[in-house]
């Protein structure tokens, strides 16, 4: 080989090793680049996934939540009807005549008894409200009957019983409420004003 034939090879062989060069970090670039988005569209699906993950959890919880929401409110209903059939078992025994045997009338008396324990054993409690100071939430006002004997707000008379289940109520007891006497109330206020100005 000649001399220059051997720097035409050396100009060949580091032009090549120039441009490997210049591949390799090329190349070096691109797997760079080829790992970031790898590593993004890893975080992304990560995140993905996350989220389904919480998704599903908080599915399940609302699942279960409208779950024991709807027993709730079948339970309800159910025990409703069975406070429908103790209203009419009281109203019976009201009702009944002297004429019926005895032991009629201790045999509805028993089925009441048993009815309102079983309900007792679920939960269900009768709201009490005579005598006791009108509570919108528990009572419901059907009358208001004027009286000087009762403070004004007090129950007079129960209607119809009311009922709650686990302090939930199911039906408020309908009641007569006291309602303070106007004329008596301005006979106290003109025995007031009299009292005031003879002193």
């Amino acid at each position: 080989m000649t001399e220059e034939n051997k720097d035409n090879v050396e100009e060949e062989s580091t032009e090549l090793l120039e441009e490997l060069g210049n591949l390799d970090h090329a190349e070096e670039e691109d797997v760079d680049k080829s790992l970031k988005e790898a590593l993004k569209e890893k975080e992304r699906f990560q995140s993905i996934a996350q989220r389904a993950q919480a998704d599903l959890v908080n599915y399940r919880s609302r699942v279960i939540q409208e779950q024991e929401e709807l027993r709730r409110t079948v339970k309800s209903g159910v025990l409703t009807r069975f406070i429908g059939i103790i209203d009419d078992l009281e109203r019976a025994i009201s009702e009944i005549p002297d004429t019926v045997e005895k032991g009629w009338h201790e045999g509805i008396q028993l089925v009441l008894r048993n009815l309102e324990n079983s309900l007792d054993i679920e939960g269900v409690k009768k709201i009490e409200a005579l005598g006791v100071i009108f509570d919108p939430y528990k009572h419901e006002a059907l009358l208001y009957e004027k009286t000087s004997e009762s403070p004004e707000g007090t129950i007079l008379n129960v209607i119809q019983n009311g009922y709650t289940l686990n302090d939930k109520i199911l039906r408020p007891a309908r009641v007569v409420v006291a309602q303070e006497d106007e004329i008596e109330q301005k006979q106290e206020d003109i025995n007031e004003e009299s009292e005031k100005s003879s002193d």
